[in-house]
């Protein structure tokens, strides 16, 4: 046997011996077949799953969080009922502004404890998408289109 031929054929042997094929592995008995009962849609939603902050970072993140979703529900719960009109709008206004703060709190938060552990990068990255928040960018309008003067041609030239 050559030298090429002979790697293959111990992994090969190796593959054989260490991985149990289908017909020697035991398989359970199905005892029993359950049937799949659909949950109606209208059900009432999963309860939401708590996972204990573990760091103070964590902590005051979850913090910031649970006060911004506390206002924008005490907002949402004033608006039940009102007519399209001025406070509805000012409502509508006012949650806008209650998530915008609440955005900016979480990565102020973001910023100091990046600073803390000395991450720089994610600290300045933080800072820059504050400062994109708070004064965004004046869009750009494109450029008017208009005419062109007509130019007097004269004859046998150019204009």
């Amino acid at each position: 046997m050559s030298r090429p031929v002979t790697l293959p054929l111990l992994l090969a042997l190796a593959l054989v011996v260490l991985v149990p094929t289908a017909a020697t592995a035991e398989a359970t008995p199905v005892t029993k077949a359950t049937a799949v009962v659909p949950t109606p849609l209208s059900a009432a939603p999963a309860a939401r799953v708590e996972r204990a902050p573990r760091t103070a970072e964590e902590k005051a993140l979850r913090a910031v969080e649970d006060d911004g979703r506390a206002q924008v529900e005490a907002l949402v719960k004033s608006m039940q009922g009102l007519q399209d009109g001025p406070a509805l709008r000012a409502l509508q206004r006012k949650v806008e502004e209650v998530k915008q703060a609440q955005e900016v709190q979480f990565l102020q938060v973001k910023v100091r404890f990046a600073r803390e552990r000395g991450d720089l990068a994610a600290a300045q990255e933080a800072q820059r998408m504050i400062d994109f928040i708070l004064n965004p960018p004046k869009p750009v309008a494109a450029p008017a289109l208009r005419q062109q003067p007509e130019k007097q041609v004269k004859e046998g030239g150019r204009p």
